[in-house]
């Protein structure tokens, strides 16, 4: 089972708008393909691969361009919008997560969020390592984290099984 975090590229704070409205800033819409080719060398896609993107217009704007260079293999895995990803606690993010693996069937589950819950989130699944301790230093707008577990996501969400952080990159346009 593989786990994707991925926090959304840097947004901007435009005057009046809601922050679920806020949209992606210069540097964010840069830095958002970056993510996707980041990924496209990065991680292998397998059946049954799902993507679960925050209902915010920044996370939504983030995987849009993150599209952009994946590999045509990725244009199969049709992205989901689920809302509760959007200031979610740990605990909600676990849920969606351990949903997804069940739902599908398959072993990668990519989320697309915010801070501070994908951090907290990838503290409490995974076991301790130097990868795990930078990403948790510094958790910054288009950081990935890349969790492995041998055991299903059900059993490691439930706290039985830990993930290893296997990779942690923070790309940038």
């Amino acid at each position: 089972m593989r786990v994707v975090l991925i926090r959304h590229a840097k947004s901007d704070y435009p005057s009046g708008v809601p922050d679920h409205e806020r949209p992606l800033n210069a540097r964010g819409r840069r830095d958002a393909p970056e993510i996707g080719a980041w990924l496209a060398k990065n991680v292998q896609l397998t059946d049954g691969a799902t993507v679960l993107v925050s209902s915010a217009r920044r996370a939504q704007e983030t995987w849009a361009g993150a599209r952009t260079e994946l590999t045509s293999a990725w244009e199969l895995v049709a992205p989901a919008t689920e809302p509760r990803i959007y200031e979610a606690s740990p605990d909600t993010l676990r849920a969606v997560l351990r949903e997804a693996s069940e739902g599908a069937g398959g072993d990668l589950v990519v989320l697309v969020g915010h801070s501070p819950g994908l951090p907290l989130l990838l503290s409490e699944l995974s076991a301790p390592s130097d990868l795990r301790s930078e990403a948790l230093s510094h958790f910054p707008t288009s950081a990935i984290a890349v969790l492995e577990t041998e055991v299903d996501a059900a059993t490691a969400c439930a706290g039985l099984g830990k993930f290893e952080v296997s990779s942690f990159a923070i790309p940038r346009g």
